[in-house]
């Protein structure tokens, strides 16, 4: 399968890239900066220098892929409108592309999914991250209602921890209690990767917990 990565060079994306490569796909890498990818010499690996807040470059990026996978993060800018800006470029993008499915990382906490977090989860996502949280919301929200063929996947707490395959998914709008714990990225990686190639068929919003 062809799969387009965005934010490729993040330690969630290595992660998805790495696996990617494992199960035999082909990627397609939009980054800033190539340098900064260490799979930039590899022939399965089709590296696109960009922005993906911008529609052109996403565009280009897209074009000739089965499936899509963001795996963008903001780093440390709590104050980041990263996810709004990249969802306002990628939409047209798939819509003119052949890419079936959109996998999208947001995160426990974005939007009203902040009812759905740990106690303690929640009260820090909210004076830590409010801002940041919200317009993940928005992204959500947007991708949501597009009529994509769009898995969000919204994690709790990660961390470095190993790849084990072993995690609870939980429909956002079926579940009504509050989830918290921590999950490795290595894991949120396979869920990535397993809801764009159609090994999970999950769509909407999926919470991912240990």
């Amino acid at each position: 399968m062809q799969i387009t990565l965005l934010g490729a060079t993040g330690p969630t994306g290595q992660q998805v890239l790495t696996q990617a490569l494992e199960e035999g796909h082909s990627v397609t890498a939009l980054v800033r900066d190539p340098a900064r990818l260490p799979q930039h010499d590899d022939s399965r690996v089709t590296v696109i220098t960009g922005d993906a807040t911008v529609a052109r470059d996403v565009a280009d990026a897209v074009a000739d892929s089965d499936a899509v996978i963001s795996a963008l993060g903001p780093g440390k800018d709590f104050k980041s409108t990263l996810a709004t800006r990249t969802a306002a470029a990628l939409l047209p993008a798939m819509a003119k592309s052949r890419a079936e499915r959109l996998v999208w990382l947001s995160a426990l906490g974005a939007g009203s999914s902040s009812q759905q977090q740990s106690v303690v989860q929640a009260t820090a996502s909210k004076l830590l991250m409010g801002k940041l949280m919200a317009d993940k919301g928005v992204a959500d929200d947007k991708l949501a209602a597009s009529g994509l063929n769009c898995t969000i996947v919204l994690p709790v707490m990660l961390t470095n921890g190993p790849r084990t395959a072993t995690y609870k998914t939980f429909d956002v709008d079926a579940h009504n209690g509050r989830v918290g714990g921590k999950i490795s990225r290595a894991d949120v990686a396979d869920y990535l990767l397993g809801a764009a190639t159609g090994k999970y068929e999950a769509k909407g919003r999926i919470i991912l917990t240990r």
